[in-house]
């Protein structure tokens, strides 16, 4: 996870050079330490893929991370002073000379210490056996490539059926010969597979076609490996196809496929390269031959045919959700009936569910061989934990969607986790802060609407929600899911990006850079750590804190977002001291 944490660096180091003048032994300097962790970048990305399974790199990787958070803080630090200095009298010029001066001189030593920390990481880098950008394999990968791979085959009966959704499905494959790839698209976890399954194996669906295949696209696929799959099931033969070439099995699929009624599965695509790279073997015949995908990218289905319109899986209702976990932790009751003193418990675990059908099955598998009541409660008390522990789990199959994500990406959808849940977004708001924090390019373009295509693609990748749109269809306000929050939360706690405060005298760790509130009492704010960069305070449950705003302004002076929503403020309004980009009030 250091990747994307150099990566916003060297876009502050950046921006710093262009933008803010320095003198020129600094500029020199700043300009050496971006290089420095230019180079390292080439390795993070090997690093970060292997950081779960090597212990050793993990802290590798933490020490690079750390060292650019204190790369940030130094220039940031030094930005402060001198434009403090630069607001002194000008009947005082001559000390300000000498202060900025003593200061340069400072910034100096501190930097070239930087760059030799850099300098002994990188020597290290060969211990661990990392590589250049590119080589390595994920090992988080690896184990979820093996977790996530479908097959027509092996569904579990006790699945609650899609009945609507089938029957929309089966509909278009089956009568619609004007459509000839449809989309399933919905957020990891919501059932989209499952539905395919249910799809490619009804009964009209296979007395429909000439012949079908189903084929598993991962993040890391091989044109030919798919091809070749492919090619296995409609020739119905164990003819191996490892010497052909992609173009070679592209031609002998297409060939094979013209003037049939064909259905090709394509399960869980990621993009539209991947989709690119295969589409061209699958003709279009005009006889009601069909391509069915799953994806979590909207835009992947629109990319695959532009006139269809995907089919968005939809969250399940309360009613659906009960009789799906019934189904699961009551596999051992005849009729699947719940026990009355377990009633009011289930409804609650499957409540924290929010109606994704995979957290639900993982909970009520967990509670199949569990009858007493403490034993509910117990994970009741531990669903977030729960889920964050198991490698194979829920957290780990939503975890795909964040790793899929580009670089400018991951740090704006952390962010949200800062959020309260259920908490109801404002997309103007959320813009405004993303660009305060520097998460959004300054390219020329207006930056609130750089930052509202970014909140789109999440939405367009199934990760954040929409809640209201305006009458000119923009969105007006967005919520996240509770797993996905829960995902951003722990992504960016590795990261030290983000921590949350709900309890007394609980001190965030060093070096945290986000810090939400969601407490009536502040008093921890006196040993936190003062390199935030920013503070938000969330009013729940009616309690309202009271914040002492000359605590912040003396304490957290690289403070850049501040949003005092449901606070009071002790002595009055807002001081002068205070340099945010950003002060929320209400």
């Amino acid at each position: 996870m250091a990747e994307i944490v150099v990566s916003f660096v060297l876009e502050r180091l950046g921006e710093v050079l262009d933008q803010i003048h320095l003198c020129k032994d600094v500029h020199q300097q700043v300009e050496r330490l971006r290089n420095e962790l230019k180079r390292m970048q080439c390795f993070l990305k090997d690093a970060d893929a292997k950081e779960e399974g090597d212990m050793r790199v993990h802290n590798w990787v933490s020490d690079i991370r750390n060292v650019a958070y204190d790369a940030e803080d130094l220039i940031d630090t030094y930005i402060l002073k001198i434009e403090s200095l630069s607001k002194i009298h000008f009947m005082k010029r001559y000390a300000f000379v000498f202060q900025e001066w003593k200061q340069s001189c400072k910034m100096m030593k501190d930097l070239e210490a930087i760059q030799l920390r850099i300098s002994d990481i990188s020597t290290s880098r060969g211990t661990y056996g990392i590589k250049n950008i590119g080589e390595g394999t994920s090992h988080a990968n690896e184990t979820l490539l093996k977790l996530r791979r479908s097959s027509p085959r092996g569904q579990d009966s006790n699945i609650v059926l899609f009945e609507e959704d089938i029957a929309i499905i089966v509909n278009q494959l089956v009568k619609d010969n004007q459509r000839w790839a449809i989309s399933i698209v919905g957020m990891g976890g919501i059932g989209k597979t499952t539905l395919a399954k249910e799809v490619y194996n009804h009964v009209e669906v296979r007395a429909c076609f000439d012949c079908r295949a189903w084929v598993y696209v991962s993040q890391d696929f091989k044109t030919r490996d798919v091809l070749g799959g492919i090619l296995k099931q409609v020739t119905r033969t164990t003819k191996h196809f490892q010497k052909f070439g992609e173009e070679e099995l592209e031609e002998m699929l297409y060939e094979h496929l013209q003037g049939t009624r064909y259905l090709v599965v394509v399960d869980d695509i990621w993009s539209t390269t991947a989709w690119d790279s295969i589409a061209r073997a699958f003709p279009y015949c005009g006889n009601g031959s069909k391509v069915l995908l799953t994806t979590r990218n909207r835009n992947v289905a629109l990319h695959a045919d532009a006139q269809s319109i995907p089919h968005e899986m939809r969250f399940r209702s309360k009613e659906d959700s009960w009789k799906l976990f019934c189904r699961k932790a009551l596999i051992e009751s005849i009729d699947r009936e719940c026990p009355p003193e377990l009633e009011k418990i289930g409804g609650e675990i499957v409540e924290k569910c929010d109606g994704l059908p995979l957290a639900i099955i993982v909970l009520g598998g967990l509670l199949s061989r569990k009858r007493r009541l403490s034993e509910w409660e117990r994970v009741l008390n531990t669903i977030h934990s729960y889920f964050a522990r198991d490698p194979n789990g829920v957290s780990a199959i939503l975890a795909l969607s964040f790793y899929d994500l580009p670089c400018y990406l991951k740090f704006c959808f952390l962010y949200l986790g800062l959020f309260p849940e259920d908490y109801v977004i404002t997309a103007r708001k959320l813009y405004r802060l993303w660009i305060a924090e520097g998460l959004i390019p300054q390219n020329g373009e207006r930056m609130e609407d750089i930052a509202e295509d970014y909140l789109n693609e999440l939405i367009d990748r199934n990760m954040v929600q929409v809640a209201k749109v305006s009458a000119n269809d923009r969105v007006k306000h967005c919520r996240i899911h509770d797993l996905m929050r829960d995902l951003a939360i722990s992504k960016s706690r590795v990261m030290n990006f983000l921590e949350i405060r709900r309890k007394r005298n609980s001190v965030p760790p060093a070096k945290t850079r986000h810090l939400a509130v969601c407490s009536s009492s502040v008093d921890f704010l006196e040993n936190s750590d003062p390199h935030l960069r920013s503070l938000l305070f969330f009013q729940l449950n009616n309690e309202s804190c009271v914040t002492d705003l000359r605590l912040i302004c003396r304490k957290f002076k690289l403070v850049k977002v501040l949003d005092l929503e449901g606070t009071w403020l002790k002595y009055g309004g807002i001081p002068n001291c205070i340099s945010c980009q950003f002060i929320f009030a209400s």
